[in-house]
């Protein structure tokens, strides 16, 4: 019984796939528009969008094109092609913009960039684009039922380029280049004042400034140990983080040795 039940499904698929054929090869223009709503319906995107795209020029005039470029569009975005997706939903709200799908076709256009922003460590371009929508949306619809969805996706992508912009800095750190690694991160905590990562940019400001007063020459030395002894200060007054302050404490603890010996010296000498 089973293997009858599955010889009739094979044929049954068979039918369907030559049927779909015929017409996709075929001249019908209305028995394609009709093949890609139902293949658009059983979630068969592929074919759905092969034939959505033969019959687009037949229906620009029409009053059903507005519903055939909306299901194009989300056929895409289910196929994964974002910034297809993206392209084709932005044609149907600058086509449609009093049309009642409108603001789902906007809020689509969010969500393609969103997921053609990378990880963090690599090139935001995207990320910015995905935000740049997020505020012509949350402008236009005010009170959107996607609202709340729309500020969760905000919120995840600036953290992200937060991320992006505070291991941009670390990597100067690491790479001991301390002056840049200096400069990086205070840009860093001006733009990200609120950021997650702060109280580690502080920390790495503060280290940096700490390596390049010990690394410094004799006539730089002083100077530089009184700056970092004053990026460590302010890393105490801003950080909860006890594990960070007791790393900070020991490297305060060495500047201050070595500063206290330098202003021995030169009394002494004096």
């Amino acid at each position: 019984m089973k293997r009858l039940i599955l010889i009739f499904t094979g044929i049954l698929l068979l039918s369907a796939c030559g049927k779909y054929q015929k017409v996709y090869n075929g001249n019908d223009i209305d028995a394609k528009y009709k093949m890609a709503w139902k293949m658009y319906e059983a979630g068969k995107y592929s074919k759905a969008d092969q034939l959505f795209t033969q019959v687009d020029k037949y229906y620009k005039h029409k009053p059903s094109y507005q519903r055939l470029l909306f299901a194009h569009a989300m056929t895409l975005f289910h196929m994964k092609y974002w910034q297809s997706a993206g392209e084709k939903f932005r044609k149907f709200t600058r086509l449609f913009p009093e049309s009642t799908k409108a603001e789902e076709a906007d809020f689509y256009i969010v969500k393609s960039y969103e997921a053609l922003s990378p990880i963090y460590s690599h090139d935001q371009a995207y990320t910015v684009r995905a935000i740049e929508e997020i505020n012509s949306f949350l402008k236009k619809y005010p009170f959107s039922k996607y609202k709340d969805q729309v500020n969760a996706i905000n919120e995840k992508l600036q953290r992200k380029l937060d991320r992006k912009y505070y291991e941009n800095a670390k990597m100067y750190y690491d790479l001991d280049r301390y002056k840049a690694a200096i400069r990086a991160f205070n840009n860093y905590l001006v733009d990200y004042p609120g950021s997650y990562l702060k109280e580690k940019a502080l920390f790495y400001r503060f280290k940096a400034t700490a390596d390049l007063a010990l690394k410094s020459v004799e006539s730089k030395k002083e100077e530089r140990l009184k700056t970092a002894i004053g990026y460590y200060q302010n890393f105490v007054q801003k950080s909860k983080d006890e594990d960070l302050k007791a790393k900070a404490k020991k490297v305060f603890d060495k500047l201050q040795k070595t500063l206290n010996e330098m202003q021995k010296n030169i009394a002494t000498t004096n």
